[in-house]
């Protein structure tokens, strides 16, 4: 897909579209029936959208398990806001908002889908629809929820991901895998070839911390922090 061509700015559309909803949900009282049905809603159609998209890889195009385990930080992501519209924690809501909207924001904004010939089509479907609903369900659990999380979120978030990275890249080196991208840039970004790896790592985690503070400012003047979620 090219970048920012006609056809990625209608999805791109569609993303911003949906987060205006998820945040248009605050107008009703959180434990009424459209929140409880919007919840349902989404982790559903999210459980289906990536377990019959890890099945199909395995048992459909043979991809080894090795490389389809769910340990990209989006897949981390759909785990938090799995158990963030399960069990409404405030952990969960704030990984999903921060670490969730911001990895899943990137991953829209500069899409990598490897498949090719009649699967195509699904392949892309499933891929938008799971990270405009990664970003959108991290605005539902906080704006569209009322939840207005304090600023060491963006250090807990952050930490999470540094943890993660630290923890991820030894099994990487022992599968010969790269999740997370902690040993090189996805490969149909072909331009971030060119540079180093480490280079790639450090703006990409300048860009999360500087995007979790920008983030965080969209709190300001909301009035009183809630903890409900």
């Amino acid at each position: 897909m090219e970048l920012f061509s006609v056809h990625h700015l209608a999805w791109l559309g569609v993303a911003a579209l949906f987060v205006a909803g998820c945040i248009y949900m605050r107008r009703w009282p959180v434990d009424s029936r459209w929140h409880r049905t919007f919840r349902a809603a989404l982790f559903i159609l999210l459980l289906l959208s990536e377990s019959s998209w890890a099945l199909y890889r395995h048992f459909g195009a043979q991809v080894p398990l090795v490389k389809n385990l769910p340990l990209h930080l989006c897949d981390l992501s759909v785990f938090s806001l799995l158990l963030g519209l399960a069990t409404g924690r405030r952990l969960f809501a704030e990984l999903s908002y921060y670490a969730g909207g911001v990895g899943a924001l990137l991953a829209l904004c500069q899409p990598s889908i490897s498949e090719t010939g009649a699967i195509r089509v699904v392949a892309e479907f499933r891929y938008f629809l799971t990270h405009i609903i990664l970003v959108g369900g991290g605005f539902y659990l906080t704006f569209g929820r009322r939840y207005r999380p304090g600023a060491g979120a963006i250090l807990r978030s952050y930490l999470a991901i540094l943890l993660y990275a630290l923890l991820v890249t030894p099994l990487n080196l022992a599968l010969g895998s790269n999740y997370f991208y902690t040993l090189a840039a996805p490969r149909q970004l072909d331009w971030l070839q060119h540079y180093p790896h480490a280079l790639f790592l450090g703006v990409v985690a300048l860009i999360f911390l500087g995007v979790f503070t920008l983030m965080h400012l969209l709190f300001t003047g909301l009035g009183r922090r809630s903890d409900r979620i």
